[in-house]
């Protein structure tokens, strides 16, 4: 924290500090005497995040008592020197962004990692509807969707993305999962729109020339101005826009939270019967519980994905095990393959996954 000293500086008097967004990285220079002692929730105007400030407690006593001029000058250097490698991230270019909705962390984050050495800005969700909140925020250029993704299929989203006219440029890479080339006669970049179809064992590499087509990347592989070369001026913007003092979030959200807690603590003692029921839960059965789900799941879209009106035609009969006798058993030996016995016995994890977006779609019309 500072005291600006600057005649030209409109916060010349005022004790300043930066605040950091915890989602997006953007820095900010806040008026110390605006954060109460309970701290205060500011807005972030480059991604409405919200986010709790407090004021340092080490050095508020010692720097605010020295409103001497030797003080602040004292204070100031100290702190310049602090804060000078905070103040060159450049923010994310819109032009530059690739999103990527990968329900796998791992492979996610391989790709980025692979976006981001290539000069780009890329960011990662993990399920569709964050994917389709993170498309309206910030309409990126392009945009690579898993097929199987949870809460909402990346097919579904790409063809939403093409009906919306703000999005018509959007270039859209479906990324399949266990496709059978043998099987199926029409590609999914026909059926849903999807500019660019790749295999998942593809990734990352296999996104480079569909970045270069996009023209996110020249042929030789630079990305035109990336991020390791901006100068510290073009880096200066980011703290210049003033954070959001959000009155209707600031303390009743933060006063909310403990009551929960509270209640919590006195309905449910220790002896009750939940804690001994959470503790016998193997942690490695529950894993390999959510594995199973999401090979159904991956399995399902696959089905959808590739015969999309044999699908719906079955689901409106009540046919899809009938429909679908061969595609279901191969999804039920991959699980053979890869769930053990005692987790398959719990439930039919295919048949239960294929009612389930049966009668999602049926209800979606």
């Amino acid at each position: 924290m500072r005291k600006s000293g600057s005649a030209d500086d409109p916060t010349v008097g005022r004790w300043m500090m930066v605040a950091g967004c915890p989602k997006c990285s953007a820095r900010y220079r806040v008026d110390a005497s605006r954060i109460g002692p309970e701290g205060a929730k500011l807005r972030c105007t480059k991604c409405s995040a919200v986010f709790l400030v407090r004021p340092p407690r080490a050095r508020s006593g010692s720097g605010e008592a020295a409103p001497s001029p030797t003080g602040s000058s004292t204070v100031e250097r100290p702190v310049a020197a602090a804060s000078g490698p905070e103040t060159p991230e450049p923010p994310p270019d819109p032009a530059r962004l690739v999103l990527v909705a990968d329900p796998d962390e791992a492979r996610g984050k391989a790709t980025t990692d692979a976006v981001r050495r290539w000069g780009l800005d890329p960011v990662l969700v993990h399920d569709g509807v964050e994917a389709m909140l993170a498309i309206q925020r910030m309409l990126p250029p392009v945009i690579v969707l898993d097929a199987a993704l949870p809460k909402m299929f990346g097919f579904q989203i790409c063809e939403v993305v093409k009906r919306n006219e703000s999005l018509r440029d959007t270039k859209v890479v479906l990324v399949g999962a266990i496709h059978h080339q043998d099987r199926y006669r029409r590609d999914p970049s026909d059926l849903y729109g999807a500019d660019v179809y790749i295999e998942s064992p593809d990734l990352p590499d296999g996104l480079r020339p569909l970045l270069e087509d996009a023209g996110l990347l020249d042929r030789e592989g630079a990305g035109g101005n990336p991020r390791t070369t901006s100068s510290p001026e073009a880096a200066a913007p980011p703290p210049s826009p003033e954070p959001e003092f959000d009155s209707s979030v600031a303390m009743p959200p933060e006063e909310e939270d403990p009551p929960p807690h509270a209640s919590e603590a006195t309905s449910v003692p220790p002896p009750t019967a939940p804690t001994p029921s959470v503790e016998a839960e193997d942690p490695e059965r529950t894993a390999e519980r959510e594995r199973a789900e999401r090979l159904a799941r991956i399995a399902v879209s696959e089905m959808v994905l590739y015969q999309p009106d044999k699908f719906d035609q079955a689901a409106r009969d009540g046919t899809l095990e009938q429909a679908l006798d061969l595609e279901i058993q191969e999804a039920q030996a991959l699980l053979r393959q890869r769930i053990g016995e005692e987790v398959r016995a719990e439930r039919d994890f295919i048949l239960d996954e294929l009612q389930r977006v049966a009668k999602e779609r049926i209800a979606q019309g």
